[in-house]
């Protein structure tokens, strides 16, 4: 069930270090301060450009990833040092700013650009011993004194639609407007296989015991540095107590009653959408 949806693409070539017929590719660059990214395009109805050209009064030397390859073109991270550092006639914007409003495969140098950048910030120091850490080749850190490796943070989170017959479980969190509701979701606990991490989601969320687990996609989202992991699950014994901390309301709907749902921009959106296109038993 490979979907295609934002952040996540098959063309960008992530491959490193870099394999020796990639010297010949041009590079270009994307400009990245606290969490936003650089873009020429001051008027969302025009596509902004994030993809620069190297130019040396944005370049700091302190902060360079290579973030992959995308066709023929070598895309490279540059973390600006202040907001100052952003040129006259460009701005600086948030990712979310950026979805459905440049090319996807753009956007997904993007997300990757921002989680590497934010990475070495935050990875400068050893969290063991509070010695400077150094870079190695293979894009992680090492800490000189005691030997700590550290490589960039990607937090494992599932995220499930569970079925009923014909209805789906969806539920509202506390965090939600008050007419939007999505799926259940929650961050991999130190231990868990992905499938236990589904099953003691969704009983701790709304009280209720699934079965017959199956992966449907993936994707990367980088706020800050998620990999959705969406499944599939049927419903198996229970009624639905919600925990009122993280959802406040849950309930089973047909497809011809779907309440207001995220759309395609994130994986719920697309493992919903799977279902309302499903033909009813």
């Amino acid at each position: 069930m490979c979907q295609e949806m934002p952040f996540a693409n098959d063309e960008l070539d992530f491959t490193y270090p870099l394999p020796s017929y990639f010297e010949h590719y041009p590079s270009c660059y994307i400009y990245v301060y606290n969490g936003k990214v650089v873009a020429n395009s001051a008027d969302l109805s025009d596509s902004p450009k994030i993809l620069h050209d190297c130019s040396q009064e944005m370049r700091t030397k302190k902060v360079v990833q290579y973030a992959g390859a995308l066709g023929e073109k070598l895309c490279y991270a540059i973390g600006l040092e202040s907001e100052d550092r952003v040129p006259d006639g460009m701005q600086l914007l948030f990712l979310r700013d950026l979805i459905g409003q440049i090319d996807e495969k753009i956007l997904a140098v993007a997300g990757r650009a921002v989680q590497l950048i934010e990475f070495d910030l935050t990875s400068r120091i050893c969290g063991r011993c509070g010695t400077l850490t150094e870079t190695l080749e293979d894009r992680g850190k090492k800490c000189p004194r005691c030997d700590l490796l550290i490589y960039p943070r990607i937090s494992p989170a599932i995220i499930v639609l569970v079925m009923k017959e014909d209805e789906v479980l969806l539920a509202r969190s506390s965090h939600f407007r008050p007419d939007m509701y999505s799926i259940i979701a929650g961050f991999v606990e130190p231990g868990e296989t992905l499938e236990h991490a589904v099953k003691r989601e969704v009983m701790e969320e709304v009280g209720l015991k699934v079965k017959n687990i199956r992966y449907f996609a993936s994707q990367p989202w980088p706020f800050p540095n998620s990999l959705m992991i969406g499944f599939i699950a049927d419903y198996e014994e229970g009624e639905i107590k919600v925990d009122g901390v993280e959802i406040i309301d849950a309930g089973w709907f047909r497809r011809d009653e779907l309440p207001n749902v995220p759309g395609k921009v994130s994986i719920s959106g697309h493992l919903i959408d799977w279902f309302a296109s499903m033909k009813e038993k």
